[in-house]
């Protein structure tokens, strides 16, 4: 095309006076035109839209012993919720075996990262299509927990044995970092640092850049959500932990109510917080029961704590980490069963995030367990 319009850019500067030179450039002309629609149209068409930018997800554990774990996909659109995408867009594959529970979904990159607990594998699924990009099947201690990225290259894999780093590339996980050790869960990414919960260490801050340890701060039952003001937050079995990811500074405020521990049976952590204001939302469980409250934390502000921001409906149950927010809507999403610790009646809550109000519900039957819900970056 460049060499076309070149051309054209040469005979304008000539003296046509033949009729057949006319006739050529007339023909070029109409050929570089072409050219150039040609290549307007093709950039146009280069990228296929997704069939989910417009909703989220929830990510199931999966009848053990009966069905693998999957992802529904909730459609804003069409007020609609699309079962089993994984499945539906890879025939014949699975994430895991019956035996492996699915705890763990994450967007990072353009890709859905599904960690698998128990013997499953670690999953790296295209966003637009849901089809699997890439997979490995032999995690340390054959026991995944929690993924988060770093950067375009590297990300990091929390394990049954601790934290490993991981290459996005092909997924190959590179040795053990020596900050942390033991039954490790959440991790989050921020600033320079890392942060990963371990049930032996506690809440442990290491460099991204190298590994390196930086700083330990005590015991924690639920980590961790990055509030509007930018620090990191976790809670003890009774205090929200505010720390700085630039000074590692520590604080914490009671919270005037017990939070459940994760080790034993180990689920993401059913803590969250707002883009729109500094809060941090929070459901803490009552043992392995999901419990039926969640509390707003306005940072700052210990009297928020007080009362509960929600209480579910009579006869519906916490499942999973809970509760997760949706910065696209400003909603506080609650994943509920109808039993305390099992239940085939599913729903899907929709709070407004700043009133607390229940402005809608999505019900849908089937023992699949719900883990987490998974939003947009």
């Amino acid at each position: 095309m460049k060499k076309t319009v070149r051309v054209m850019q040469v005979l304008r500067h000539i003296n046509f006076r033949s009729s057949q030179l006319k006739r050529l450039y007339g023909a070029l002309f109409l050929a570089a035109t072409l050219t150039m629609a040609s290549c307007k149209k093709e950039d146009k068409i280069a990228t296929p839209p997704s069939k989910y930018n417009n909703g989220f997800f929830v990510a199931n554990e999966g009848w053990f012993g009966h069905e693998t774990g999957d992802a529904h996909f909730y459609s804003y659109s069409g007020d609609s919720l699309t079962w089993n995408v994984y499945k539906t867009s890879n025939p014949g594959d699975s994430l895991g075996s019956a035996g492996n529970s699915l705890e763990f979904a994450t967007i990072f990159n353009n890709k859905m990262y599904f960690v698998v607990k128990a013997g499953g594998p670690l999953v790296a699924a295209d966003l637009n299509t849901m089809k699997v990009y890439l997979r490995n099947n032999s995690l340390p201690k054959n026991d995944g927990h929690a993924f988060a990225g770093i950067d375009q290259y590297r990300g990091l894999l929390t394990t049954g044995d601790g934290v490993y780093p991981v290459s996005l590339s092909t997924l190959a996980i590179d040795k053990k970092i020596d900050s942390i050790s033991g039954y490790t869960g959440d991790v989050i990414v921020a600033g320079k640092y890392a942060f990963a919960l371990s049930q032996t260490d506690g809440i442990v801050a290491f460099n991204t850049a190298d590994y390196k340890f930086a700083k330990r701060f005590g015991k924690a039952n639920q980590g961790f959500a990055r509030a509007k003001d930018g620090d990191v937050y976790a809670a003890t079995a009774d205090s929200m932990v505010r720390i700085n990811p630039n000074t590692l500074e520590r604080s914490t405020v009671n919270l005037g109510f017990k939070v459940a521990s994760p080790w034993g049976a180990w689920r993401h952590a059913s803590i969250c917080a707002s883009t729109k204001e500094n809060a941090i939302f929070i459901a803490p469980g009552s043992g392995f029961s999901g419990g039926t409250k969640a509390y707003r934390y306005v940072i700052g502000d210990a009297s928020s704590l007080a009362q509960p921001f929600i209480t579910l409906p009579t006869g519906q149950y916490f499942y999973g980490s809970a509760i997760g927010y949706n910065k696209a809507t400003n909603e506080l999403i609650a994943l509920t069963v109808n039993g305390s610790i099992t239940g085939n009646i599913n729903r899907i809550l929709f709070y407004d995030a700043t009133s607390g109000e229940l402005k809608k519900t999505v019900t849908y039957n089937g023992w699949f367990f719900p883990a987490m819900p998974v939003f947009m970056p």
